[in-house]
Parts: structure tokens; C-alpha cells; sequence
């Protein structure tokens, strides 16, 4: 597959970035919850590694101000720009995640909320290797996605293309465990539970929220 889908996918969120940033002020998602569960399974000043940024609100901020250290990417410039304005102290890493390298074992957690779904889904496979490879022994990953069994979704978000691929609840969940992580939590849960206006976005989406782990050496 061409890099085709994530000029789409960066030149939409660079679009819409404005509208995002008071978009996501008012959505009310698990992802905070999510991001409790990395923190509270991680030793104090803990090292994460947010894969989707956004805007830097909610998810960075909130890393910070529980005495993270942070390293932030996004595929979108605007995004990077706008969280290094709210986010000053985290380490940003603008692009496509698949190109990001670090070492073995760098990061007490990682969460990466909305993102890996705009992945075409065998590159999904690779990147969950990635975060595997990346964890400590013991560390928590957390993220959604989608539900829906299609290699390519072709969209709009806000009157821009957009493309989103995924498999379905049950080979997402095996992609996980396929990766060496040990798959701890899911929940299947409509977007906004199901009280979201007919013009939001995620209107009627249903995403998995999951939660993994790093094996324990032995």
C-alpha cells in the first residue's frame, strides 16, 4: 500500500485542527480512565510514550501534570504545534509512528488513543510489535479501535477525507495477543455512550478499548 492514506490522514487533521482543539475540550471518552490505568501501574516520574498526541489536551497535559515524562508523536505538523504550545515540557516527535525508533525497554507505558486505526491494518500487526519491543517488563499499553472488518474505509471528518482501516473485535484482539502482549481488559463501547448528536463525528461509532501488558521477564 502506498503512503497514500496517511497524506490523507495528516492533511485532514492539519484541517481540522482548529475545530478539533474545541471538539475535544467537551468529548467525554474513556481515554482518561485508560491513561489512570498506565499511570497507576507505573512507578512514580514514569516514561510514556503517547502515540497520537492531537492537540496536546486532553491525554498530554494530563501525563504531565501526574509527574510523567512524556514523548509525544503526531502525523499532524498543526497538532505537534498546538500541544508544544500547551505542552511545553514533553519531548514531540512529529510523523508517521511506523518510523519512530527507540530502544528496548524505554517506556514504563504507552497509550495511543483514536491513531492506530488510520494505520492501514497489517502495518497495525508491525507497530504493536513495536510498542512489545518498547515496553519494560510489566508495562501497560492502552488504546482503541475500530470494529468493523475492512482493509481500507474511506471517509470525511469535517468535510475532509479521511482513511481508516481495521479488523473486527475478534482479530483485533488476536493481533494483540499476536504481538507478545498479554491482553489484560476490553470493552466494547459506543462513542459518547451513545448520547452524541447526529453531527459529532463519532455519531453511532462503537470502538474497543484495550488494555495490555508487557510480559514479566522470568
Amino acid at each position: 500500500m502506498s503512503d497514500e492514506p496517511k497524506i490523507i490522514v495528516e492533511q485532514a487533521y492539519d484541517h481540522i485542527a482548529d475545530w478539533y482543539l474545541n471538539w475535544v475540550k467537551d468529548q467525554d471518552s474513556p481515554r482518561e480512565r485508560y491513561t489512570d490505568k498506565v499511570l497507576k501501574n507505573a512507578p512514580a516520574a514514569p516514561r510514556i510514550l503517547e502515540l497520537g498526541c492531537g492537540p496536546g489536551i486532553p491525554i498530554t497535559r494530563m501525563l504531565l501534570d501526574r509527574g510523567a515524562q512524556v514523548t509525544a508523536n503526531d502525523i499532524s505538523t498543526k497538532f505537534i504545534n498546538m500541544a508544544k504550545e500547551r505542552c511545553p515540557e514533553a519531548t514531540f516527535l512529529p510523523g508517521d509512528m511506523m518510523a519512530l525508533d527507540f530502544e528496548p525497554a524505554s517506556f514504563h507505558g504507552i497509550t495511543s488513543f483514536f491513531t492506530i486505526f488510520h494505520l492501514p491494518r497489517e502495518e497495525q500487526k508491525t507497530m504493536l510489535s513495536k510498542i512489545n519491543s518498547w515496553l519494560k517488563p510489566g508495562g501497560m499499553f492502552v488504546m482503541n479501535l475500530a470494529t468493523m472488518d475492512e482493509e481500507e474505509i474511506h471517509g470525511e471528518m469535517m468535510g475532509y477525507g479521511m482513511f481508516w482501516s481495521s479488523f473486527d473485535v475478534e482479530d483485533n484482539k488476536k493481533m494483540v495477543t499476536d504481538s507478545g502482549l498479554d491482553l489484560v481488559e476490553t470493552e466494547l463501547l459506543e462513542a459518547g455512550d451513545g448520547k452524541l448528536e447526529e453531527d459529532d463525528p463519532d455519531y453511532g461509532v462503537k470502538f474497543l478499548w484495550l488494555v495490555a501488558k508487557k510480559k514479566l521477564d522470568l
